[in-house]
């Protein structure tokens, strides 16, 4: 079922905010790009609200002592223990075959954001 959560101007660029929708805690975000993306949220590790946790990249290396900043905004870090997930996907960094958080599917008409439950 397809649930309003907010106009689409309350959801700025590199914004997440916390909704509850049939019992269920679900983080929606804008991305960098525009894109907007619904997650549980829920941390799978120790449970905490990944809306309290915060929108960052990552960082990648190829060889010692080389940084490469990766995926600016599109990764959402736990607040806890700071566990990484793709907002894209809910896909850990670490472990994405088998840590993932629930994804929703989201669209935005007429200026208002929808998440499908």
């Amino acid at each position: 079922m397809k649930h309003t959560v907010c106009k689409a101007e309350e959801l700025k660029e590199g914004q997440m905010k916390a909704f509850t929708i049939d019992k269920k805690s679900i983080v929606v975000i804008r991305s960098q790009s525009g894109e907007v993306y619904a997650l549980r949220n829920v941390c799978p590790h120790k449970g905490p609200a990944l809306s309290d946790g915060s929108l960052d990249g990552t960082c990648t290396a190829s060889e010692p002592g080389e940084y490469n900043l990766e995926k600016v905004g599109e990764v959402l870090k736990c607040p806890w223990h700071n566990w990484e997930f793709d907002i894209k996907t809910g896909c850990s960094l670490f472990n994405p075959e088998k840590v993932k958080v629930k994804t929703f599917d989201v669209t935005e008409e007429n200026g208002t954001v929808y998440v499908q439950v």
